[in-house]
């Protein structure tokens, strides 16, 4: 049988292939059309440690320091484009951490794309970031000031 006939018949020769997918809604959405390319590429790395769905999310740990190094960037810039994906909902801390705790423990990261697998009940993905509009910007995506010289219809 060639590749491509076991290809179309779903036996594939290597079934550990792992990928990071990025939805069209995902890639459309204003949050990640806002992110500068430092938090997209962080985005990636972190989602390439998710193992799939009832796996490890919300247990994904990935500190700041080695995230700068895997993004050849500075610290101060991979904590930046960390603050950037929280406030725009694409990530929630799932367990924290500090220089007070005992031990070396990074902090936990949960994608919102993907359920919480640290419950042990099924949970829908929040998907926190789809909601996300520009700071002074209406929901509805229209402008509430009137453009001047717009005639009124009465």
């Amino acid at each position: 049988m060639s590749n491509r006939r076991a290809y179309h018949k779903g036996r594939r020769s290597s079934g550990s292939d792992r990928y990071v997918r990025l939805p069209e809604y995902l890639l459309a959405s204003p949050a990640w059309r806002s992110l500068d390319c430092v938090a997209r590429a962080l985005y990636v790395e972190i989602a390439r440690r998710y193992r799939g769905p009832n796996s490890n999310n919300g247990k994904l740990p990935f500190p700041v320091r080695e995230s700068a190094v895997a993004l050849n960037v500075g610290p101060a810039t991979a904590k930046r484009a960390f603050d950037h994906l929280l406030d725009r909902g694409f990530l929630r801390v799932g367990a924290a951490s500090g220089f007070n705790m005992k031990g070396r423990v990074a902090r936990e990261w949960l994608l919102t794309e993907f359920a919480d697998d640290t419950s042990g009940a099924t949970v829908e993905p929040t998907k926190v970031f789809m909601r996300w509009s520009e700071p002074g910007q209406p929901k509805n995506g229209r402008s509430q000031t009137p453009v001047r010289g717009a005639a009124h219809a009465d």
